[in-house]
Formats: structure tokens, C-alpha cells, sequence
């Protein structure tokens, strides 16, 4: 063949060689039988003429006869075998002569035709040419990467062990999990977790960073995915007490206690007693009992975190707002006085520095005077806002919503209708204005209540004044 010849007639021009070679051992084959059986069949004509001629002329001495007969098998057996053994070896002959140099064409025109290939710039189908026929995995590697086939040269060079290069056109093939999967592999898991967080993939990150013994980087990384139980129970791991307790508590909030999830309560009761937050232990406690009240030892636990006192303040000559409600509401002007009394009390005892999230009726003192002061003992969670019972970190928006309950206590005279009944429900003669901060002040989210004293006490005087000039 002279001049340039196309790849693609090189491939066909080695197919077609294959096919001949395979026609010529046929055609080989087919001989070697003809032969065989030609041969066979003479003999056997022969064997059997000299047979019945020895058998009439030996037909008086039988024993003479089966000697005859025993020799004529056997010599035909070995002539088979012969004749078998003599095809094995001229296949063999064959095969390392000509079959060889047919196979050393049938390589090279495929060598010949994937180089032409490459030159071209078709690096794939030379990849594959180098791959499947002359099985050469390195140089497939290379020309699937130039190729920008970055999952087949990620293949080739995982064959080849070159997790490094592998790893790499994985991540350029944008499959960061297979690179990951790649460095877990190997042990290589802080590697490993490096990818699945540059992938935004927190969870499995958590998982690589726990194996790799990293504990607080775990931690973080389930917290962002999500799996706030698993990094808090990292975080104890760590002798981290306070921030799992935090954790903990975010895992909680939104739930609310059922059969599957009541022991989780129970758990984190025990947590933040076990960490000092023996207020917040009694609330957790309070909802278990509120679900449950036979479920473990929640009675008896609850009995005892609750049965202390905050304060040691003489209650001669005085008494609780508790006292004052008792059971009945209170005439509307008289209770918005008592309230705003109450809000002014709160605001001055955050001066003080007074502990967030002690807001009942029980802990505020009324004098003969009508002086005010408050308790810091633990109260009932009927009061208690939402995040408080969570153990989340609390805000003054927490206090605005336990007087938010109370304030509705006052003016209906008992806590059965809130969270479905309106004020204006139970007493159509109240304002409306009133019905709605109580509203605001009682919001399950804390961002949407009132944020602050201050903002309460803006928002009576700008409503009340408006109500007043209608």
C-alpha cells in the first residue's frame, strides 16, 4: 500500500486479516479431519480383510484368534493417537509461525491506525483503540484526559494506581464524590472531607471528619448539615458540656413531645440538669409530664428541681399577683395600671442584672403600698416562652411573652382560651388595640413579638392615644 492510508482503512484493512487468518486454520482443521478419515477408514477396511483372512485360517485355535483380534485395536488406537498428537503440534507450528506473524501485523496496523488517529487530534477513538486492542491502559489514560474525557481517564488511572490523577480528573469530570470515595479509600478521610465540604456536602463531610478522629470539626460540619443530636453528642465526647447542651437543644426545637421522640426530651431534662440549668430541666420535664405523666421518674424529678425557693423575701404584709387574679379577671382599666406597674418593675430590675425568663404571677410581690418586686424562682411553664423550654439562649423578647400570658390571665381569669380564643372573645367590651398586643407579645417565634420593654410601652401610648382621638 502506498501513500497516505485513513485510520478508519487501517482498522478495516486489520479486521479483514483477522478474518483470513481465522479462514486459514479452518480451512486447516477441515483437512486434518479429511485426512483422519480417510485414513481411518482404509486402515480399518485393511484391518478387517487381514482379520477374516487369519480368522478362516485360524478358526481351529480361538485363543490364537483374541491374541489377533487384542493386537489389531490396540495398533489401530495408536495410530489414532498419532495421527491426533501430529495435528496438535502443526497447530502449534502454525500458530508461533504464520498465526504469530498475522497477529504481529493485525497489532501493528492498529497501532498505526490509533497513532494516525492521535495526529488527527481524535484522541478518543485513539483512546479506545489503545484501550480495548492493544492494551495499553497508560497511553488510553493520556489521550482520554487530552481528550477531555475526564470519567474514562479517571478509569484508566485507577487501573493503573494513580489515585492522585484519578482523583484529579474526577473533580474535573465535576464528580467530587468519587474523588472523596477515592481518598476514603486510601484513609486519607481529612482529604476526603476537605471535597465533600468544598461541595457543600455537610453531612458526609461530618462523617470523613469524624473518621479522621476530628471530632469538633465533625461537630461543626453536622450542625451546618443539619444533625444537630450527632454534634452534640461529639461535643459531650469533647467534655464540651454547655455548647452540647446548646446543640441539643436546637435538635429540639420545632418538636413537639410524641411516643417516638419523648425520651430525646428526657435526655436533654437531664443534660441541662446535669450542666446547673436546673429551671430550664424543670420546664423540659413540665412538657413530658404535660404528654406523660407516668412515663420514668418525671414526678419525682419534677418535685424535687421545683420545690426550692429563688428569693428569700418575707411575704408579711404582701402579696403575689397569683393572689390577686384568683381565678377571676380583673376590671380592664384597673388591669392595664397593674400591667404597665409590672413593665416599669421589669424594667428597672434589668439594672440589676435580673436573670431572663422568671415571669409568672407566683414571682411578682405587690405590697400594701402597691409597691412591686419579683421573685427569681423557677415558674410554671404555662408562662415560660418557647425558646426557654428549648434551652436556647434568651432574649427580653422571652419576658415580653410570659407578660403577654399574663396580661391575658388578668383580663379573662384564666389561661383555657389562649392560643385560640381572643380576649375580645371573652370580654366584647375590651379594645381591640389591647386584644392585638397581646397577640404580638405571644407569638411563637420570638422575632415576632415586641423585642423590648420599651417597645411595648411605645406601642400603649401610640395606640391608646389613637383610640382616644377616634
Amino acid at each position: 500500500m502506498k501513500g497516505k492510508i485513513e485510520p478508519d482503512s487501517l482498522i478495516k484493512h486489520s479486521l479483514n486479516i483477522r478474518v483470513l487468518n481465522k479462514m486459514r486454520i479452518s480451512d486447516i482443521q477441515d483437512k486434518a479431519k479429511n485426512v483422519i478419515t480417510a485414513f481411518l477408514a482404509t486402515n480399518l477396511l485393511s484391518f478387517r480383510s487381514i482379520a477374516a483372512a487369519e480368522a478362516n485360517a485360524s478358526s481351529a485355535n480361538p485363543v490364537i484368534e483374541q491374541i489377533k483380534s487384542t493386537f489389531h485395536l490396540v495398533f489401530i488406537v495408536i495410530i489414532i493417537l498419532a495421527v491426533v498428537v501430529l495435528f496438535f503440534i502443526g497447530r502449534i507450528i502454525y500458530r508461533n509461525t504464520i498465526g504469530k506473524k498475522l497477529q504481529t501485523t493485525l497489532i501493528e496496523d492498529y497501532r498505526k491506525a490509533a497513532e494516525a488517529l492521535k495526529k488527527e487530534g481524535r484522541y478518543v477513538s485513539a483512546a479506545v483503540i489503545f484501550e480495548n486492542r492493544l492494551k495499553d491502559i497508560e497511553s488510553a489514560a493520556s489521550l482520554y484526559e487530552k481528550g477531555n474525557d475526564f470519567r474514562k481517564a479517571a478509569e484508566m488511572y485507577n487501573l493503573l494506581g494513580m489515585n492522585e490523577k484519578s482523583r484529579e480528573m474526577y473533580l474535573k469530570d465535576n464528580n467530587p464524590d468519587a474523588a472523596a470515595q477515592s481518598f476514603s479509600i486510601d484513609g486519607d478521610f481529612e482529604n476526603a472531607a476537605k471535597i465533600y465540604d468544598q461541595a457543600g456536602e455537610k453531612l458526609d463531610a461530618g462523617i470523613a471528619l469524624e473518621k479522621a478522629g476530628r471530632r469538633l470539626a465533625a461537630s461543626r460540619a453536622y450542625r451546618e448539615a443539619g444533625e444537630y443530636k450527632r454534634a452534640s453528642e461529639l461535643l459531650e465526647e469533647e467534655g464540651m458540656t454547655k455548647e452540647a447542651v446548646e446543640m441539643f437543644g436546637l435538635y429540639l426545637i420545632g418538636k413537639e413531645i410524641d411516643s417516638t421522640n419523648i425520651n430525646d426530651f428526657y435526655t436533654y431534662a437531664s443534660k441541662l440538669e446535669k450542666s446547673g440549668k436546673r429551671e430550664n430541666a424543670a420546664n423540659v420535664l413540665a412538657l413530658i409530664d404535660r404528654f406523660n405523666p407516668t412515663y420514668l421518674d418525671v414526678r419525682e424529678r419534677l418535685h424535687t428541681l421545683t420545690s426550692f425557693q429563688g428569693d428569700n423575701i418575707s411575704l408579711e404584709g404582701k402579696t403575689t399577683l397569683r393572689g390577686i387574679i384568683k381565678g377571676s379577671k380583673i376590671e380592664p382599666k384597673h388591669c392595664l395600671k397593674l400591667w404597665l406597674q409590672i413593665l416599669k418593675t421589669l424594667q428597672n430590675a434589668y439594672k440589676a442584672d435580673r436573670e431572663l425568663g422568671l415571669i409568672s404571677p407566683e414571682n411578682i410581690i405587690i405590697d400594701s403600698n402597691n409597691n412591686m418586686s419579683l421573685l427569681q424562682s423557677i415558674p410554671s411553664s404555662a408562662y415560660t416562652s418557647p425558646e426557654k423550654l428549648k434551652g436556647i439562649e434568651l432574649q427580653p423578647s422571652a419576658d415580653v411573652y410570659s407578660l403577654g400570658i399574663i396580661l391575658y390571665e388578668m383580663l379573662t381569669g384564666s389561661l383555657d382560651g389562649l392560643g385560640y380564643q381572643r380576649v375580645t372573645d371573652i370580654n366584647p367590651e375590651l379594645p381591640d388595640w389591647l386584644d392585638e398586643m397581646i397577640i404580638k407579645c405571644i407569638k411563637k417565634v420570638k422575632e415576632d413579638r415586641y423585642q423590648s420593654i420599651e417597645e411595648i410601652l411605645e406601642d400603649i401610648k401610640l395606640l391608646s392615644k389613637s383610640k382616644k382621638q377616634d
